[in-house]
């Protein structure tokens, strides 16, 4: 999760070994997918490495991403929890390593440790929670906010700096081609081509491909905030 907050914050050490006990390690190429959308399945995900994607397919075939995953986030645990089909696909952007944490293994969790069992699933819960607000936040930007806000935003938070020499730019932390940056802002790959070119231009970023570097994050924040 973000923030520094995780799946395992608050639990023991011993809790958390029980839980990765359980646990078996994935390793995951670019462009796989985990889990689709529609599919069955009761595994849940913990990511050690790498970035995943989130996203869904309307019944018109238009993809829309929600968020992109990395070390210490989570997917799969409303199967885990309710055995219903995925709600989301999820697919690898780079090469990831994850924790496989299926039912079964849960349960052996619950008859073993319930102690450890409860305080994971209290854990799950209030990060489900988090996710609820997360989500009203995306929805509330595709309502308000205009695709030149959508995406100076996504940007600013899913940026690093570039070195520690370099503290007036800041590099995206995931390579996104166009059209997947456009799935994440609810936006076209056109209007993503048309707005990254028009404030290269303005030295505000510098685009070499899925590499894109933001220089102005002044005028980036503004943007941000619909101005």
């Amino acid at each position: 999760m973000r923030n520094g907050d995780t799946l395992f914050s608050g639990l023991s050490e011993l809790a958390q070994k029980n839980i990765l006990d359980q646990c078996v390690r994935r390793k995951v190429r670019k462009k796989e997918v985990i889990v689709r959308q529609g599919r069955t399945g009761r595994d849940m995900f913990m990511v050690v490495s790498g970035r995943l994607k989130v996203s869904v397919l309307s019944d018109e075939g238009k993809e829309v991403s929600f968020i992109v995953l990395g070390k210490d986030d989570y997917f799969g645990e409303l199967s885990l929890v309710d055995g219903r089909r995925r709600s989301a696909t999820v697919a690898a952007i780079e090469d990831s390593e994850l924790l496989v944490f299926g039912f079964h293994a849960y349960q052996r969790l619950l008859q073993q440790y319930p102690q450890t069992a409860i305080q994971f699933l209290t854990r799950l819960l209030l990060t489900l929670a988090n996710r609820l607000r997360v989500t009203d936040e995306l929805y509330q930007d595709s309502v308000f906010l205009d695709v030149s806000a959508r995406l100076a935003k996504f940007l600013l938070a899913s940026s690093r700096p570039v070195s520690e020499s370099d503290t007036d730019g800041r590099l995206l932390d995931v390579e996104l081609s166009q059209y997947e940056l456009g799935t994440l802002i609810n936006a076209s790959r056109e209007s993503v081509n048309k707005k990254l070119r028009e404030w290269e231009s303005l030295g505000i970023v510098d685009v070499k491909g899925s590499r894109i570097v933001l220089r102005d994050l002044s005028i980036l924040e503004q943007k941000a905030g619909g101005f």
